[in-house]
C-alpha cells in the first residue's frame, strides 16, 4: 500500500475546477539573472523585471526571502527567470538538486488563493511554498509529481 495519496487529475467535479487551462509562465531557476537577461535580451526577447514583498511560507513555516525576478517573452512564451539572493527558498533547493532548468509551470486559479490551496490539499497535493501578496492573493508553488505547479491567484485574472 503507497504510503503517499497520489494526486487526481485536474477536473470539473463537485468540487469545481482545479485550475485554468491557459499556461501564464514557466518558471526557469538560474544562479545569474543578469547573464541569462542579457542573453535574452542578445538574442531580441523583452526582459522585464519585478519585485514585491509579500507574507511567505515554506513547507508551512514563516520565512522571508530575497529573490530577483525577471520576465522574458520568447514568441508566445513567457519565461519567468528566478534566482534567490538571500535565504532558503523552493528554488534555492531546486539548485542544490537539479541545477539551472524549469521549475515550475504557472496557471491561474479561479478563486482566492487560501481556497485554491484547500482545493489542492484535499486532493493529496501540498503547497511547497506560498507568497500571499494581499488578502486572498498571491502564489502557491504545488508538489505535483513530475513538474511544481504555481497557482497564482490575482483578483485581476479572476
Amino acid at each position: 500500500m503507497p504510503s503517499k495519496q497520489e494526486p487526481q487529475p485536474s477536473s470539473n467535479t463537485s468540487e469545481g475546477q482545479m485550475m485554468s487551462k491557459d499556461v501564464h509562465h514557466i518558471g526557469i531557476v538560474v544562479r545569474d539573472i543578469e547573464k541569462t537577461a542579457r542573453y535574452h535580451r542578445k538574442n531580441g526577447n523583452h526582459v522585464n523585471r519585478k519585485g514585491y514583498g509579500a507574507f511567505r511560507t515554506l513547507r508551512g513555516e514563516p520565512m522571508k526571502y530575497k529573490a530577483k525576478i525577471a520576465h522574458a517573452k520568447v514568441g508566445s512564451i513567457t519565461l519567468e527567470l528566478l534566482q534567490t539572493v538571500e535565504r532558503k527558498t523552493i528554488f534555492e533547493e531546486f539548485l542544490k538538486k537539479n541545477e539551472e532548468g524549469i521549475h515550475h509551470i504557472a496557471v491561474a486559479a479561479p478563486e482566492e488563493l487560501n481556497a485554491a490551496i484547500e482545493k489542492w490539499q484535499k486532493r493529496g497535493i501540498k503547497a511547497l511554498q506560498v507568497d500571499q501578496i494581499a488578502l486572498g492573493e498571491g502564489t502557491a508553488y504545488m508538489d505535483v509529481p513530475g513538474c511544481m505547479i504555481e497557482l497564482l491567484s490575482f483578483k485581476r485574472m479572476r
